[in-house]
């Protein structure tokens, strides 16, 4: 079967009607043009090549990854973007596998947390009882940093993978603050929970998105026999490192991340061209036409868009109108995050307060890292989300590392001149990505996330923000596959 499409393809590539303008130089031809060389497009490039297709990889940036990025500092490589791979990353372990990638422990587990809100620190023991506390009834149990998560888990009725997609809960397609209001919460809960929202915001992440996230990372735990959920942190960034298969709970890839999109696209070849942007795309419903801006065309018979839809929508596309997909890719929003990666002196042993906090003033959160020996120098990181990270991207690059070491010294006096810097990354400023991910506003799922991967005349799309099922890198490599079988079904 797979032979009979592979010559029913190459077939209808060779007929198809090119799309050469009159006077523009010869195109380069290939039966599918893939935009974006992160995890998602070389994924599919691997598979369609295996099948016997001729794909070209376009990618804009001079190296390979997209949202994988591993920065070589003096610590060490430092990775970025993503950097997770659980024990249900089934895809991903086997690329690993296959490409002789080796994959370790991870070793990020965090130090004990704390709270400052109100300019008071907060002894989460005590929280229950503190003169802060005007939450009502059971909220008043949840630590400040926990009642995001907590409210999102109560009230999450999703048991299958795909059910945020299950018209059945259409009425859920809402804000977290408008449910919330709905069941009662107080204020004080709802303000609470607004700095620590999975998403964009309280007001600007659909509540189906934050539970298929958490139905997800269930999965997963169950998978890996990890455990219940952190209960003073709600990234999960505890890991259990006991050992199942030879994997831990969360492994990473020795040599940082990044190494596993430029061992694909190692093994892709010259397929893979670099330093493509991409400026335009031109359909009919037999083929395509790319042209990057340096003016060089390319024809084939299908197109993947595996680049953000931020991407997306500054590249001109003629075609056919599309309102459902052109609305998705011109309306989804994209979150952010803001990472200043550092190495630190335990100035926790002096001070007294808790090693790792979260603020409700504009730094966000300080997550130390246990270096498993007490004394000496740790990792840390300073890691801003939602509203947080937009202020600080606002900024601009240059101002933040002195404005969040005097923050940080301003909270913890003991901080002073023993904070250093190794790296920063703000994904919104990168041109490429504009965010670190996809989210979804209240009103979308309903308006276009179920319909929105349906080809357009002759493109397909994959990328994180095409999710069904997975997440984290396993989504990006699971989308890939899908518009790979997508292709080949098509012939």
């Amino acid at each position: 079967m797979a032979l009979n499409r592979r010559h029913l393809l190459a077939a209808a590539a060779a007929s198809a009607v090119p799309l050469i303008h009159g006077g523009a130089k010869a195109a380069e031809s290939h039966d599918v043009i893939i935009i974006g060389a992160g995890l998602s497009g070389l994924n599919a490039a691997m598979l369609l090549k295996e099948q016997g297709l001729r794909p070209i990889v376009l990618e804009a940036a001079s190296e390979v990854g997209g949202r994988v990025k591993t920065v070589q500092t003096v610590e060490g490589g430092i990775d970025v973007g993503a950097s997770q791979i659980g024990r249900g990353y089934a895809r991903a372990i086997d690329l690993c596998q296959r490409l002789g990638l080796k994959l370790v422990t991870e070793d990020r587990d965090l130090l004990t947390f704390g709270a400052h809100y109100k300019d008071t620190w907060i002894d989460n023991k005590t929280w229950s009882q503190s003169p802060l506390n005007q939450c009502v009834g059971e909220e008043r149990e949840i630590t400040p940093l926990m009642m995001g998560s907590r409210l999102v888990s109560k009230y999450n009725p999703l048991v299958e993978l795909d059910d945020w997609l299950n018209p059945r809960f259409a009425q859920y397609d809402i804000s977290l603050r408008q449910l919330l209001q709905a069941r009662g919460h107080s204020p004080q809960a709802i303000e609470l929970a607004a700095l620590s929202t999975p998403g964009i915001s309280i007001d600007g992440t659909s509540v189906l998105r934050m539970w298929q996230e958490e139905v997800r990372g269930g999965l997963e735990r169950k998978l890996g026999d990890g455990g219940a959920p952190r209960k003073d942190h709600p990234f999960g960034e505890g890991n259990d490192h006991k050992e199942i298969g030879g994997l831990a709970a969360i492994s990473n890839i020795e040599g940082g991340c990044q190494r596993l999109p430029l061992a694909m696209a190692a093994h892709l070849g010259d397929a893979v061209r670099l330093n493509k942007a991409v400026a335009r795309i031109e359909m009919t419903d037999r083929s395509a036409r790319v042209t990057c801006e340096d003016g060089q065309v390319f024809n084939a018979r299908f197109v993947v868009s595996a680049v953000p839809f931020t991407r997306l929508r500054k590249i001109s596309i003629e075609a056919k109108p599309n309102p459902l997909v052109t609305q998705a890719i011109t309306q989804m929003p994209y979150a952010n995050t803001a990472r200043m990666y550092l190495t630190v002196e335990p100035f926790w042993l002096d001070d007294g307060l808790p090693p790792s906090f979260s603020t409700d003033g504009p730094m966000g959160m300080f997550w130390a890292i246990d270096n498993h020996k007490g004394t000496g120098a740790h990792r840390a990181m300073i890691v801003m989300v939602g509203p947080a990270a937009t202020a600080i991207s606002a900024r601009g690059p240059e101002a933040v590392a002195p404005y969040l070491f005097e923050e940080l010294a301003r909270l913890r006096p003991a901080s002073r001149g023993r904070v250093r810097l190794n790296t920063y990354k703000d994904w919104a400023l990168d041109p490429l990505q504009l965010g670190c991910g996809f989210s979804l506003a209240p009103g979308q799922v309903n308006a276009f996330a179920r319909d929105m991967l349906t080809p357009w005349q002759v493109m397909h799309f994959a990328g994180e923000h095409t999710r069904r099922i997975e997440f984290g890198m396993e989504s990006a490599l699971e989308s890939g596959e899908r518009v790979a079988l997508e292709i080949i079904s098509r012939a």
